[in-house]
């Protein structure tokens, strides 16, 4: 890994420990990303598993955006998704999803993924189904509306 994303991902990590509430033992911070959209969800609990309170995430999404840019692939794309978990003295551990659906709650435009793909392309054979069939539909979208503006 490039030590620019080594560096990105400690400092993540330090910024998910600060915001951490007094008492934790895990704290877990959940990341969907999209080029128009960063939807982020915290959880901190005690070491007997009982929530501990919020976790403040202050200047998170910036770093996470530099992170993805950083992390892009011109044949794999960009991560869809990733999951940060902090345990008290012990390695933080990091997962990147980019083949999944990331499963947004609610849902993303199909626009959104067709905006994604064009800032970071990924080559064919890393265009999962459901990320084709999610970008076709946007294209049919926007193919429709370009057709019939005043029917939007």
């Amino acid at each position: 890994m490039d030590p620019r994303t080594d560096t990105r991902i400690a400092e993540i990590c330090t910024l998910l420990e600060a915001g951490a509430p007094v008492g934790w033992s895990r704290v877990t911070l959940d990341v969907w990303a999209n080029v128009l959209a960063y939807e982020l969800a915290a959880a901190a609990k005690t070491a007997e598993g009982r929530f501990a309170g919020e976790v403040r995430l202050a200047d998170m999404t910036e770093r996470l955006q530099e992170l993805r840019e950083q992390m892009y692939s011109e044949d794999r794309g960009a991560w869809l998704s990733a999951r940060f978990v902090l345990h008290r003295e012990a390695e933080p551990e990091v997962t990147f999803n980019y083949d999944e659906d990331p499963r947004w709650s609610p849902e993303l435009h199909p626009m959104m993924f067709v905006r994604d793909l064009e800032a970071f392309p990924r080559a064919d054979e890393h265009l999962r189904g459901w990320l084709r069939e999610t970008v076709e539909r946007g294209l049919e979208l926007q193919r429709a509306h370009e057709a019939n503006p005043a029917d939007q």
